[in-house]
């Protein structure tokens, strides 16, 4: 949508962390229909697809065989099919890839991100939250025939929400009302608000790089332990029956002039290569200068409080706590 595209810039996109509303073009949408769709994605992710209605979406995980994940998707069940959500940059090669296993099929694929203007709104608004467009639950979805709007986990006592509008003027005409309670951000609000809450992102720079409990998808209802086959499905199991995880999703903030990018290599203090400790799934840096980001890495490296960026060594990472339990074992 160029109209909504020429909107959103036109409107004041300064990073704000709290009681927000910021373009979410930067999410891109998969539509998958077909009489064969169901059967389809069941058999292609780690969720159980079959779990999901029209009023909740779902957290799933796109692996190769070995078990390495290609995309983390956000899952909306519509009337004709379903719309996975994820990162614009990997649409496309995820399309290619998924179509390899099409083959007989009743299965259509396609990208639909530009059917849809797209924004996401964070707050903590006592009179926003009843607004009529908004889910009451984490996980409830709103649709009608312009509108899919996703109620995700709060961060903090913030409440969060994405919205798919399919017309424009109605994607305008909300984003105005909203905006006269929320201030207008950037989409890097968005990235810090996902990785403040502690949620998994794969880009192409770390796609095929992590298994799925190292990104604490199954922490966060992201996978069926119960369900039948899936590309990377043994590998799945195996850790988390007969395994030891030795790799978990941390997350950190530090005070520095250059944020780190995706895939972005982490070390033990002392360290001039890479070192095999771990790597950053995504950063966004505040106007103050301190960087937030999500990384995985080796446990026991990561209890030692000495990881560093390999090419900001004199930086020292300090962990947060996350927003969910982690298991001690």
């Amino acid at each position: 949508m160029e109209d909504w595209q020429a909107f959103v810039k036109s409107k004041s996109s300064n990073l704000v962390a709290d009681n927000f509303i910021c373009d979410a073009s930067g999410l891109g949408l998969i539509l998958v229909t077909g009489d064969d769709a169901e059967d389809f994605l069941q058999n292609q992710l780690s969720n159980d697809i079959n779990h999901i209605d029209e009023s909740h979406h779902q957290l799933s995980a796109y692996s190769t065989p070995k078990g390495r994940m290609l995309a983390i998707f956000r899952i909306v069940r519509i009337s004709n099919g379903y719309i996975l959500i994820t990162p614009h940059t990997l649409v496309q090669s995820l399309l290619q890839r998924l179509q390899m296993f099409v083959i007989q099929s009743k299965v259509t694929l396609a990208d639909a991100s530009a059917h849809f203007a797209r924004f996401a709104i964070q707050f903590d608004i006592p009179d926003l939250n009843q607004h009529l467009l908004l889910g009451q639950k984490t996980g409830e979805v709103y649709q009608d025939d312009n509108l899919i709007s996703l109620r995700l986990d709060n961060l903090g006592q913030q409440s969060r929400y994405l919205f798919l509008y399919l017309t424009l003027d109605q994607a305008k005409s909300q984003w105005e009302t909203f905006s006269q309670l929320l201030s207008v951000s950037s989409f890097d609000a968005w990235r810090l608000s996902e990785i403040k809450s502690g949620m998994p992102v794969i880009y192409p720079e770390t796609s095929e790089e992590f298994v799925l409990q190292m990104s604490n998808l199954d922490l966060l209802g992201g996978v069926s332990f119960t369900k039948g086959c899936y590309p990377g499905q043994e590998i799945v199991a195996r850790m988390q029956y007969l395994g030891k995880l030795k790799r978990r999703l941390f997350l950190a903030n530090f005070s520095t002039e250059r944020c780190p990018a995706p895939g972005d290599e982490i070390c033990l203090s002392g360290s001039t290569t890479a070192d095999g400790s771990g790597k950053i799934v995504d950063a966004v840096m505040d106007k103050q200068g301190i960087c937030t980001c999500l990384f995985i890495a080796q446990i026991k490296k990561a209890q030692t409080n000495q990881l560093r960026l390999l090419n900001q060594s004199d930086i020292s990472l300090s962990l947060l706590e996350l927003p969910y339990s982690i298991p001690s074992d």
